[in-house]
């Protein structure tokens, strides 16, 4: 019976899917991209245990079944015909022959080839079909190699589970890591690679299952063969792409696992280039907690910007004086998450970028039909900013998935956005602010680079800033980014504050050049 499991598995572990539309990946649903499309994964592959725990129960039962008959005819085993022909002269004996190869043996052959378990096989089959594709796979890699380089994490303890000073109770798998290691070696990283296939080596397998064994075969001498293709192409990169191929499968024909290995590890130590470490950016120290620590900032209530506060105003944190950034605490609860939540009917793909190449990080969502949840958030931000918001209510709601970013931008009206909203008549956007509206516990911060600035996304709270000068013009020191969410579920209310409307609350100035 494990057998035929084993086979049923193997078959569900190496089928790939395959888009029928590879044009339309830019629309299409992606479990990678939210934490809420990871739940829905989550909830697939639990329905797929059941149904394939069932299956092999199923098939358990029918071999209990047909061992019962089997011990049933246990007997001296007749070696000489002498033997044979006295048991089988005994009348109960030869009765009970004739009888059971005339009545059961045909029956249990037709029960032996009765299908079972057709009801899971349908729906296992059906959860298989919207498995994750291409795709999702290759932007979990990408997303995963962002959070090593970005928090510089070893693989040693990522295998383990250890990031950065946290240990969760979870392992990466030998397959987990090889394919890090094989995904590392296709984007050049050798020292990466080299560092993940060590730690997949150290994972053994259970020699008891040839199911898995066949497919550390299968996944080791894929790895191997591209290895050796191109140490092939470096030495005489006038070879054709068949002949390279062709003295590559040459190679590794007769090849064993442990050739496999040594193969792979040898050629990825000469490839690696100890001068090429390049420093890490001030996105990336920021996201490591690295900035100096700001002086001669200080928390106050705010009772300024709106008469209604004070009689209740807002606890507001300085994060920064010129620019302009603070951070607002505890204006929104969980019972208005929970109501954001209830708006959303069908989130769109958010992107890092407009232009190439496509990274698709979160799931986003706007609000443009007013509602009750809509016209207490805007309502707030109106008390914390004094901006008027009425002539653009509409905001945006995002679900970011682990390892989800955003690069360094800018969110006021540059050439790029210009031509995305050529129809604009509210004017630049001077000012933005997030509300954090999920539990992230490492990562996931909002950094300004240039201001040596990194704001940790404490549910509840919001970040307010200024876009622009008091003339109106683009304040560059605004360029700001989002790290990667290592754990959590980053939840987001995004507004975006324009000229326009503001012309009166925040006219003009000059501009105060300092010396």
């Amino acid at each position: 019976m494990l057998n035929v499991v084993r086979a049923a598995a193997v078959l569900i572990l190496v089928q790939s899917i395959h888009s029928t539309d590879p044009n339309d990946f830019l629309n299409r649903k992606y479990y990678s991209s939210s934490v809420l499309g990871l739940v829905k994964l989550l909830k697939m592959e639990q329905e797929f245990m059941v149904n394939f725990s069932i299956y092999a129960n199923i098939l358990q039962e029918k071999v209990d079944n047909l061992n019962i008959f089997l011990d049933a005819l246990k007997r001296p085993n007749h070696k000489t015909h002498n033997e044979r022909e006295k048991f089988v002269s005994n009348p109960l004996n030869a009765f009970g022959l004739i009888r059971r190869l005339n009545q059961d043996w045909p029956k249990l052959q037709n029960y032996t080839q009765k299908p079972l378990g057709l009801e899971q096989l349908t729906a296992m089959q059906d959860i298989v079909s919207a498995a994750p594709e291409s795709f999702d796979m290759n932007e979990k890699l990408k997303a995963m190699h962002r959070i090593e380089t970005t928090y510089d994490l070893q693989p040693k303890d990522i295998a383990k589970g250890l990031l950065q000073r946290t240990e969760f109770n979870y392992r990466l798998l030998f397959r987990d890591c090889l394919a890090l290691a094989y995904h590392k070696f296709e984007i050049g990283e050798f020292k990466r690679s080299l560092l993940w296939f060590q730690e997949a080596l150290k994972l053994s397998t259970d020699g008891s299952l040839e199911i898995m064994n066949r497919l550390k075969e299968i996944e080791l001498k894929g790895f191997a063969t591209a290895v050796a293709k191109r140490s092939i192409y470096l030495s005489n990169q006038g070879l054709t792409n068949e002949t390279i191929d062709d003295m590559a499968n040459s190679q590794l024909q007769d090849a064993k696992l442990m050739d496999l290995e040594q193969l792979i590890s040898s050629e990825l130590k000469q490839w690696i280039n100890d001068d090429s470490t390049t420093p890490p950016t001030d996105h990336n120290l920021g996201c490591r907690g690295l900035f100096p620590k700001k002086s001669n900032l200080v928390c106050r209530y705010n009772s300024s910007t709106n008469a209604f506060l004070k009689l209740a105003p807002l606890k507001m944190e300085e994060i920064s004086r010129d620019p302009y950034i603070v951070m607002f605490h505890e204006v929104i609860s969980d019972k208005d998450i929970e109501e954001m939540k209830g708006e959303i009917t069908e989130m769109e793909n958010g992107w890092t970028s407009l232009g190439d190449p496509k990274e698709i990080v979160s799931r986003v969502y706007w609000i443009r039909k007013e509602s009750s949840f809509s016209k207490r958030i805007n309502q707030r931000i109106s008390d914390m900013t004094g901006f008027k918001l009425e002539e653009f209510p509409a905001i945006q709601l995002a679900n970011f998935g682990v390892g989800g970013y955003f690069k360094p931008h800018y969110d006021f009206y540059t050439d790029r956005l210009k031509e995305v909203d050529v129809n604009n008549t509210l004017g630049d956007r001077i000012g933005s602010i997030i509300f954090y509206a999920g539990e992230v516990s490492q990562g996931g911060q909002t950094v300004f680079p240039d201001l040596k600035v990194a704001v940790e996304p404490k549910k509840g709270n919001a970040l307010f800033w200024f876009n622009a000068f008091d003339d109106s013009t683009p304040d560059p020191r605004s360029l700001h980014s989002v790290c990667p969410v290592l754990v959590g579920s980053r939840w987001t209310i995004t507004k975006w504050l324009h000229y326009a409307p503001q012309l009166f609350v925040k006219p003009c100035s000059p501009r105060v050049h300092l010396e």
